[in-house]
């Protein structure tokens, strides 16, 4: 009897253990085959070309390096007309740019340039950053809580 309520015990506790376990989000980049990953901070040696890179996008929409380390990355999101957006990504964006207290982390295929253009701004922009990115492919896009400042 004894032996036979251990083992029930023992079962119990794994299962609540394996299916009460968290899904974590992927927070390394997804490989791409055709291109090599540009971190953020390198974006300022890539202007107008094609690149596959990571970003912070924020409430007020900017998109920041990733790597605390790199204050002078700040760019526009610029979303063409002909660029089909995946309906849970534009969800997403909705999300954060309703709620104050997450980012998203962008990785995406596009190219980044100075925004010279005035009247073309990005999604939320006011103006204020020098460069925008030319979205061309959204690889994944992942919620993240705000970081403090």
């Amino acid at each position: 009897m004894m032996r036979i309520l251990s083992i029930t015990f023992f079962l119990v506790i794994t299962i609540q253990f394996a299916f009460g376990q968290k899904r974590s989000q992927i927070l390394f980049p997804p490989p791409i085959l055709e291109f090599d990953f540009t971190p953020s901070c390198e974006l300022l040696n890539h202007k107008n070309e094609l690149v596959y890179t990571r970003f912070i996008y924020d409430s007020k929409g900017n998109l920041h390096a990733e790597q605390d380390s790199c204050k002078n990355i700040s760019a526009n999101l610029y979303l063409p007309n002909h660029i089909f957006l995946n309906p849970k990504f534009l969800e997403d964006f909705k999300a954060v740019s309703s709620q104050k207290n997450n980012n998203l982390i962008i990785d995406a295929v596009g190219v980044f340039q100075d925004d010279l253009s005035g009247d073309e701004h990005g999604v939320g922009d006011l103006g204020d950053n020098k460069y925008r990115f030319i979205l061309k492919t959204v690889v994944n896009i992942q919620k993240i809580g705000a970081k403090k400042q």
